[in-house]
Parts: C-alpha cells; sequence; structure tokens
C-alpha cells in the first residue's frame, strides 16, 4: 500500500502544474524541506521550527553542508527522475495538445521579441587575468548587429557579452577594470576542489541576474576566443561550425548557415555540453571509480554524466533550471555529493542537466577546444590539458574550428592582441618563430603518431570514433594493469608516479638481496 501511495504520489506532482509554480515537485507532500521530515499531519513544518540552516547560510570557503544527506538525496533524486519520465510520457502522447510545452511544463517560447544574444563570460580564476586586453576588444569590437534569416524574413540581431569573474584572491586583483567584474565574495577554490563547482553557481547565480543574459559560457583565465563575437552567436544559434578562411571575412560561409535558418529558425535554449554516461566507450574504469563510484551513495548511476572538457555552454534556460535544482531536491544542495568527485566540476553540470530532464536538449559537442596528452609518463602531464603558448597561429585556428570549437584552451601566458586580431578578426596567415613552429610540429607529431593526421584530414565522425577507441584503449590498458595500475595510484588526491614506485621497489629488492647474501 505504501508503494502505491508513493507511485500516486509521483503522477500527482508529474500531472501538477509546472516546477516554477510548486515548491519542490521531489519532494512528496508527507516530507518537509526539513532533510526528509515532516511534521505529524502531513504538512510542511513552518519555518520557525527547521533548524537545519538553508544554502545562503553555509559558509562561503566551507566543502559541506550541514543540511546534506546522501540517502536523502538519491531518493529525491529517483522521485525527481519518475516526475520527468512521466511528463515527457505524457508530452509524447498529447503531442498535438501540448506544441510549444517543453517535457518539464516550461513554455518553449516563439516569440521572436528578442533580438539580442548576450553571452555571459564565466572566469574563474586566481588573481591574474592575462588575457583581459584581448576579453575586453573580444567585448567592445567585434559584437554588434548580425544579418540572418529566420522562417523566411530576414531579422537583426545583436551579439553582445559581458564578463564576471570570480577570483580565488580578491584582494590582489590589480586592474580597476577587472575589479568592476568580479564577484564580491569569494569561495577560496583549491584544484581539484568542490568549491569550483560553489564558484561556478555563484557566477550563474550573478550572470542570470542581467535580465538580457541568454547564454552562459564558463571559462578559466587561460581561455581565449578564436572567432568574433558576431561568429560566436550565429555558430550558437544555427549549431554550425565557424570554418576559417584566409581574407575570407565574416561574411565567408554564412550563405549556408542563412539558408538553414529559414527553414529550421533560431533555438535560442540550445546548451553545448560534451557529455558521455557510463556505458560509453570514454569512461573508463579511473572515472568509473573516482565519478560513479563516489556519488553512488547519492545519486542514481543513470543519471550521472562527465563532460570533457567541462567548461561547458549553457542557455539561460538550462542555467536557470540548475540553480533551482535546489528547491525541486527539497531545499538540499546537490553539491556537497561531489566532494570525493575527481574534477567534480566535469560531472556536475551534465549530471544536474540529467536530473533536470534537460539532457536531451544539448548538443553533445565542446564550443571551448582542449586537449590532454594521454601518452604523459607523469601524472601532471595528463592532468592538464596541452598549453598552446607560442602556437597560435592560422593553422591551428583553422583545426579547431572545424572540431566546431569557438574558443581555446590552454594559453597560460599573454597574447599579442595585434597578432589575435590579424588571425581572428582580419583573417591572415600568422608567422611563427623557429621556436614556436618546433612546438606546434610537437603538437601535430603527438596527434600524426596516434593515427589521427591533420586534424583536416578527417571528418568530425572519425575524430568522434578516434575518441572511443582511446577510451576502449584506456579501459583495456587498465583491465590489463598496464596503464593505471603500473604507473600512479590515486587515492584520496594522493598520487604517487612510475618513479617513485619503481625507488621503492628498488630498494625494496636491495633489502632483500642483502639479507639473502648476509
Amino acid at each position: 500500500m505504501s508503494d502505491f501511495h508513493s507511485l500516486l504520489s509521483v503522477f500527482r506532482d508529474a500531472t501538477a502544474p509546472p516546477p516554477s509554480l510548486q515548491r519542490s515537485a521531489a519532494v512528496p507532500p508527507s516530507v518537509s524541506a526539513n532533510n526528509g521530515r515532516g511534521s505529524d499531519n502531513g504538512s510542511v513544518a513552518p519555518e520557525s521550527q527547521q533548524t537545519e540552516p538553508s544554502s545562503q547560510e553555509v559558509e562561503l570557503t566551507s566543502t559541506t553542508d550541514p543540511a546534506y544527506s546522501a540517502p536523502v538525496m538519491k531518493e529525491r533524486i529517483e522521485r525527481l527522475l519518475r516526475i520527468h519520465q512521466i511528463r515527457k510520457s505524457t508530452a509524447t502522447s498529447a503531442n498535438g495538445n501540448a506544441a510549444g510545452t517543453s517535457s518539464d511544463g516550461n513554455t518553449e517560447s516563439k516569440d521572436t521579441s528578442n533580438r539580442e544574444a548576450n553571452i555571459a563570460i564565466c572566469a574563474t580564476i586566481v588573481d591574474a587575468f592575462p588575457h583581459e586586453s584581448l576579453w575586453r576588444k573580444w567585448i567592445d569590437d567585434t559584437g554588434g548587429h548580425i544579418e540572418m534569416v529566420e522562417y523566411g524574413e530576414t531579422v537583426q540581431i545583436k551579439a553582445s557579452a559581458e564578463l564576471y569573474v570570480h577570483a580565488k584572491n580578491p584582494e590582489r586583483v590589480g586592474s580597476e577594470w577587472l575589479r568592476s567584474k568580479t564577484l564580491p565574495t569569494t569561495h577560496r577554490p583549491n584544484w581539484n576542489d568542490v568549491r569550483i563547482i560553489r564558484a561556478m553557481l555563484s557566477l550563474l547565480d550573478a550572470a542570470l541576474h542581467n535580465e538580457q543574459t541568454t547564454h552562459v559560457l564558463f571559462c578559466t583565465e587561460s581561455c581565449i576566443p578564436i572567432v568574433t563575437l558576431k561568429e560566436a552567436v550565429r555558430s550558437i544559434l544555427l549549431d554550425e561550425a565557424c570554418l576559417w578562411e584566409e581574407n575570407g571575412g565574416e561574411t565567408s560561409n554564412n550563405n549556408t548557415k542563412e539558408e538553414k535558418g529559414a527553414s529550421d529558425g533560431f533555438n535560442w535554449d540550445r546548451s553545448y555540453v560534451d557529455f558521455y554516461d557510463r556505458n560509453s566507450p570514454r569512461c573508463s574504469r579511473f572515472d568509473e571509480h573516482n565519478c560513479w563510484g563516489n556519488l553512488r551513495e547519492s545519486i542514481p548511476a543513470e543519471a550521472i554524466n562527465k563532460a570533457l572538457p567541462g567548461w561547458c555552454f549553457l542557455s539561460r534556460k538550462h542555467a536557470q533550471n540548475i540553480l533551482n535544482l535546489p528547491s525541486q531536491l527539497g531545499d538540499m544542495n546537490l553539491w556537497p555529493a561531489f566532494k570525493r568527485v575527481w574534477a567534480p566540476e566535469e560531472v556536475y553540470f551534465p549530471t544536474a542537466l540529467s536530473i533536470c530532464g534537460n539532457l536531451d536538449e544539448v548538443v553533445r559537442r565542446s564550443v571551448t577546444y582542449s586537449q590532454w596528452d594521454e601518452r604523459a609518463a607523469n601524472l601532471q602531464d595528463r592532468a592538464h590539458p596541452l598549453a598552446y603558448d607560442g602556437c597560435i597561429d592560422d593553422d591551428l585556428v583553422r583545426r579547431v574550428r572545424q572540431d566546431g570549437c569557438l574558443f581555446l584552451r590552454k594559453m597560460k601566458q599573454s597574447l599579442d592582441v595585434n597578432v589575435w586580431k590579424d588571425i581572428i578578426v582580419n583573417r591572415k596567415r600568422g608567422k611563427l618563430t623557429k621556436s614556436e613552429s618546433t612546438e606546434v610540429a610537437r603538437v601535430s607529431d603527438r596527434e600524426s603518431s596516434r593515427g589521427r593526421g591533420r586534424l583536416e584530414d578527417w571528418s568530425r565522425d572519425d575524430r568522434r570514433r578516434d575518441r572511443d577507441n582511446d577510451g576502449r584503449n584506456r579501459r583495456r590498458d587498465y583491465d590489463n594493469g598496464r596503464d593505471y595500475e603500473s604507473s600512479r595510484y590515486r587515492d584520496g588526491g594522493q598520487h604517487w608516479n612510475r618513479k617513485r614506485d619503481r625507488d621503492d621497489r628498488s630498494s625494496y629488492d636491495r633489502s632483500n638481496q642483502w639479507k639473502r647474501h648476509r
């Protein structure tokens, strides 16, 4: 009988008004937001009787939330997933009557009155921002109005952007302009820290306070744009790669895009996240242990996803749903569940989109180009993306754009704005010095050694297939003990590289040999 009442309660919540009009859809009427403890009569306990602190009362630099409970969180997420499943089923069966309404109850607006695409650049930094002048030029000089075709009509869309910065040490930010863009509070996140999620959520909240914000890009101080702001907006609205042609100008390859826009229209609610689940060939044994394994007590396995790279691009609709997720989970924060997860920001946002029921609306590609050296001998080189300092030229930009990316990571050193303008805005071929050419050849040789060759010689499907093959090889090497087991061990953030293991084994062998010959 209890199962019947539970199913009836889920169905009642699924057929109720949209979640924005309810207090919480994941908490049954007999359960309050007070960590699953309700009053005797089944009503929600008043605020005066709730003793647990809310999300606003959690300390800014804390990595835990006293109100968090893993079993309760998992139960509420499972309930919320069932509600989304019922809503999608009913929306599919009543497709004719529910035109213009999404599966989660939100109305998909086709109003063409919104003619400004404003991208919120949400950057998490320590205290330095080496590409400040480049981003200022990108925001101030490469935007403006774009003429595009939608439903057979020519419309003008204004491309604009705004910068939001979360600094670990805001008191050390030297630039006056950068201080004006920096949040007044800080979570003091460390590398591979759950407080990075809190910093990104704070940036998301600040960006959505601006009513003009339509999209959100997460980045770091080492990211740079490799397209103009107009090109970025066009590529986002039409889901098209922005190819690079020498002296092509901004309208060199936009005729076909305008034709597509005339037939399909613009999707303002499209997000870009290159995610994968546990059944994907990209999921390694390391991911299963350090991501899925550490979340199994608080989140169902089918809802866990990982994005690589984790710096995703979100629409306003999806970003708002992520911020509203605690209210759907009984006023309980989701981020404490990721405290022991490796690279928690790479797992949090695609998992949150899955819990919100929006993952099927996301384009599975990244707009930020980032590569890792899978064959590096030590952990430090494997854990951090490849740096392209001194490698910026027209060939690199062409290859990255062909992959559908609009931004590049990572560039640790400051880049000459004039060089960037010549290649990105004026579309001129860049010239490299001898040392820089050697670095470019090293990166190209690494790609060729993996069977890829030049990036423009193989399509996006070939790249995806090659990436899946790399995932299968990593999983096979892990099972055979040739990769992670032999080169490094990871336990709670502690790492031992191959050299230390080899030294320990050699010292142990010498000790035993001395005992045997004694």
